[in-house]
């Protein structure tokens, strides 16, 4: 067991506590959506909540069909431009 005087710091998720940035995550999702031409639903905003990006990503498209139409290259991509405008 480790001692107190051992702990150099501590780390808090606040998310949802203090602050909600999840209304900011389902506005970039919905531009990954509208850019690639997935459908966007209330459906699949409250399915991404809690989930990992690439599987995120892989839900929108998946919702318009467009799982075969990206390479993994491009979906990283994708995924990255979100981050870009959250």
């Amino acid at each position: 067991m480790a001692k107190l005087s051992d702990i150099k710091g501590f780390v808090f998720d606040l998310d949802g506590v203090i602050t909600d940035t999840s209304v900011f995550h389902s506005q970039a999702w919905h531009q990954v959506a509208d850019k690639v031409g997935a459908p966007w639903s209330k459906e699949l905003e409250d399915g991404l909540k809690g989930i990992s990006r690439m599987d995120s990503l892989e839900m929108i498209l998946k919702a318009g069909n467009l799982q075969d139409h990206y390479t993994d290259d491009q979906k990283v991509d994708l995924a990255t431009e979100k981050i870009q405008t959250t």
